[in-house]
Parts: C-alpha cells; sequence; structure tokens
C-alpha cells in the first residue's frame, strides 16, 4: 500500500512496469500492482501521464513510455494484437491478419484485422504507430474464439476454419473474393482436408450467403466435397446475392447457389 495519495513516481512506474511485459496499463491492473484502490490508481495515472511517464490510450488504458522516447507520438507498439485486446476488446484478431497467423495467404497486409463487439467510432483507427481495422459484430461472435499465447498474454485468433467462414460472410474480410478462393484452396491443399471441419464451423458461425459462396467455390475448385455440396444446397435461403459484394457489376447469374458470379475465380 502507498503511504500517501501522490506516490513517489519512479516507484510507481517501476511497480507498474513489472506488472505488464506489454507495456499496456489498465487501471485494475495498476491498483493491483500498487495495492490500493482502483479510484486511487486511476488519479495517479493521470498524474503520471502528465508528467510524461505514460500516454493514455483510451479510458482506463494507458501505455508505459520506454526511457529512450522523444514524445508519446513517436512511440511505437511492438505487438498490435497486444494492443487490440486491450483497446478493443472483447475482440478477436481474425480476416487477414488471422490467415496470415495460420498461412493460409502469401499477401502482406499493413492493418491489423480485428473483430469486436465493442462501441466504435471509427472502422480504421491509428494507435501507437500501428494501423488497425475494426469490424463491429454481435457479442455472441467473439465469444468461445481459441487463444493463442503473444509474449506472456493470451489473444483470441480465429481458426482456419472460422477466418474462412468470416470471409465468406463478407470477402472485404480477406481483401476480396479472389482472396478467399486462394485462401480456401489454400486450406483443402492441406494435410487430411476434408471439407467436414469447414461445414461444420459453417454450421455453427455462417450464414445463408456464405454457404452459397462456400458451395460454388468448392466446386469451381474442383474439391471433392460428395454429400456436403448436397447439405450446402438442401439449406440455401432463397434470393441472389453477388459472388463479390464490393465489385458494382452483377455479372452472370448461377441459378444453382443463388450467386451472381461477379468475379472471376480460377484454379491456382
Amino acid at each position: 500500500m502507498w503511504p500517501s495519495p501522490v506516490a513517489p513516481s519512479r516507484a510507481a512506474v517501476s511497480a507498474l512496469a513489472r506488472s505488464s511485459s506489454s507495456g499496456l496499463i489498465s487501471v485494475a491492473v495498476a491498483a493491483k500492482a500498487l495495492g490500493v484502490t482502483p479510484a486511487r490508481a486511476s488519479g495517479l495515472l493521470t498524474r503520471l501521464t502528465r508528467s510524461g511517464w505514460l500516454t493514455h490510450l483510451r479510458r482506463g488504458v494507458y501505455y508505459l513510455l520506454p526511457l529512450d522516447s522523444e514524445s508519446a507520438a513517436s512511440t511505437t507498439h511492438h505487438d498490435p494484437w497486444l494492443v487490440a485486446i486491450h483497446l478493443f476488446g472483447p475482440c478477436y484478431i481474425g480476416g487477414w491478419s488471422a490467415a496470415e497467423h495460420w498461412a493460409l495467404t502469401e499477401q502482406l497486409f499493413a492493418k491489423t484485422f480485428v473483430v469486436t463487439s465493442a462501441n466504435i467510432r471509427l472502422r480504421e483507427q491509428a494507435v501507437l504507430g500501428l494501423k488497425f481495422v475494426l469490424r463491429k459484430v454481435p457479442s455472441n461472435r467473439v465469444r468461445g474464439v481459441p487463444t493463442v499465447w503473444r509474449g506472456s498474454e493470451l489473444v483470441s485468433v480465429s481458426s482456419r476454419e472460422r477466418t474462412l467462414v468470416d470471409a465468406l460472410r463478407d470477402p472485404s474480410w480477406l481483401g476480396g473474393i479472389r482472396n478467399v478462393a486462394d485462401a480456401l484452396s489454400t486450406y483443402l491443399e492441406g494435410p487430411n482436408a476434408t471439407a467436414t471441419a469447414l461445414l461444420r464451423e459453417m454450421r455453427s458461425s455462417g450464414s445463408g450467403a456464405a454457404a452459397k459462396r462456400l458451395g460454388f467455390l468448392l466446386e469451381t475448385l474442383e474439391f471433392p466435397a460428395g454429400t456436403e455440396i448436397e447439405k450446402l444446397l438442401a439449406r440455401l435461403p432463397a434470393g441472389n446475392i453477388k459472388l463479390d459484394p464490393a465489385i458494382p457489376s452483377r455479372g452472370r447469374l448461377s441459378k444453382r447457389w443463388g450467386l451472381w458470379i461477379n468475379a472471376n475465380v480460377h484454379l491456382r
């Protein structure tokens, strides 16, 4: 317990640094590290920010500035995934960032793709020299997502199957339907690949539009899905949608899948 309302700055900073390997500090973490109430911790974090030890990122979240940092504006962070979970949680790393993680794409994206149920004002944000693309979803869609270790912290990242199903719902999450087709092809070329796990995820988190795109792509990629194709066909909703909603033209209509084929998807 700190003996006075105004804690010695260097001692407080040292305690905070020991409690956060990533340098990201929440009020709750600070209160536990300093042995004070959340209210006192919040006040101390505000004073340390004014003194130049911290920079304020969002309500209740701060970043401990490196000692060699010239200013908060010039400071960067080494791991966008850790920044994302502190700023945009509840969330998971998805879209093209998850596809990169699982080696489903060879493309490199400068922005980190984050799927969040938090209230966000901007769909693209830059924090600590890092760029984020944000997509808001209902809270139930960020639950039950598997985690991976990033240093000493766990970060939720969509599985291979979830990454593909998310992109089949909205191809822009992988940068367009051609990238989705390439990622799907890479996934299906894996050892002992079957459509079973993908169809299971489709039933869990997919949509009618995603099922239409998946069925069409499985046939186009000539993957032997067997009875799984018939199961998809039996559950398709009525109506026609675009293969890629971002492309203005409609192209030709596939009555079998209820899809306007407005993009060329070739075998690699």
